[in-house]
């Protein structure tokens, strides 16, 4: 009978550790859906796992006398993944939390299984992460045991400590080690899949600018009390760079001035229209500020030296520029549209110029 409750309450703190990772697992799947604050998302991280190792330390497991429960392993996890902030949170909550509930050797007990396992984990991090397989958890964590559970067992329970008890204990903690490390990998290579889904899906492949739609949708949601102004962009004579250089060296001319024209503003909007067409969303005061914002960015665009694969210089690379402003009640296409005429007169008008 007794093994048989044993095994009951073995089970139960298997369900809570893979419940407690559902939850965090939810929790992350949504904040990536719904762009929810990395802080709020670190609070109820935070929060899952404390009420995970509060109800471990609610439901040990017993046997002939020995009781022992899991709580240790993923206060390990989340130091291992996420660092001190994380770790130190959750240890300093269980270890307040832990006086609500009566027993003997409470120092001696969170000594041994939470702020030891803690300490150890953020000193060794590093090293732990950079080598992670199964192999190495199994060597770690059977440290973290044998350093922590095996000794508050054997100093507590030492009178009831079997080889049996102890072997029991330890292949519990393992093989609750390895079930998540293998639920944690694999729910994180799902999300960073995910990640990488959004982003190509919302980026140009070749220059890693926002891509038309994403533009747009952003465009439409941005609020800002300055006016906001469109520029649309197009690369001079793109097609006879395309001719003399290759179409290989054409794709690093555009990456290229995707790269320079990002690092012209943080502030910017900055997305590729299509072909060899860029476009702004700019804040500014007045029209007139965006006029010599572009203005600058083709005096400092001429400095700036684009090269073939083969170190060859590519000779004058020049942009045109059309320019619109945006009213509050237009909608983005309307003052695209508006700037496109623009950047047509700017082409027509001898290229490498600024119109609004």
């Amino acid at each position: 009978m007794e093994v048989k409750d044993m095994m009951q309450s073995l089970l139960a703190n298997f369900s809570i550790l893979l419940f407690m990772h559902l939850c965090i697992q939810s929790v992350y799947y949504i904040a990536f859906r719904k762009h929810l604050p990395d802080r709020f998302v670190a609070i109820l991280h935070v929060l899952i796992v404390v009420v995970g190792i509060i109800v471990l330390f609610m439901l040990p497991v017993t046997l002939n006398g020995y009781r022992f429960d899991l709580r240790t392993i993923p206060l390990v996890f989340i130091v291992l993944y996420h660092g001190y902030k994380y770790g130190l949170s959750v240890l300093f909550i269980i270890f307040i939390a832990r006086f609500a509930f009566p027993g003997d050797f409470i120092f001696v007990e969170l000594l041994y299984t939470v702020v030891i396992p803690t300490l150890v984990t953020l000193v060794f991090r590093e090293k732990v992460m950079n080598a992670i397989s199964y192999l190495s958890l199994f060597i770690y964590f059977t440290g973290i045991w044998l350093i922590s559970d095996a000794v508050l067992g054997l100093m507590i329970f030492g009178a009831n400590s079997t080889f049996s008890t102890y072997a029991l204990h330890f292949l519990s903690f393992q093989l609750s080690a390895m079930i998540m490390y293998f639920f944690i990998q694999t729910s994180t290579k799902n999300l960073e899949m995910s990640e990488k889904l959004r982003y190509y899906a919302e980026h140009d492949p070749l220059t890693g600018l926002l891509n038309l739609r994403s533009f747009l949708k952003r465009a439409e949601e941005q609020e800002s009390k300055m006016n906001q102004v469109v520029a649309m962009i197009d690369l001079d004579f793109f097609k006879v760079i395309n001719d003399t250089y290759g179409h290989l060296n054409g794709d690093r001319v555009l990456e290229e001035f995707s790269s320079f024209l990002s690092r012209q503003s943080d502030e910017w909007l900055v997305g590729r229209y299509g072909g060899e067409e860029f476009i702004l969303l700019i804040e500014v005061e007045k029209l007139s500020d965006a006029c010599n914002r572009m203005k600058k960015l083709q005096s400092e665009l001429n400095n700036h030296l684009f090269t073939t694969e083969k170190g060859e210089t590519i000779e004058e690379v020049s942009v045109s520029i059309g320019l619109a402003e945006r009213e509050r009640t237009q909608s983005i296409m309307f003052t695209i549209d508006q700037a496109d005429q623009h950047l047509y007169l700017a082409k027509k008008n001898g290229r490498n110029q600024v119109w609004a």
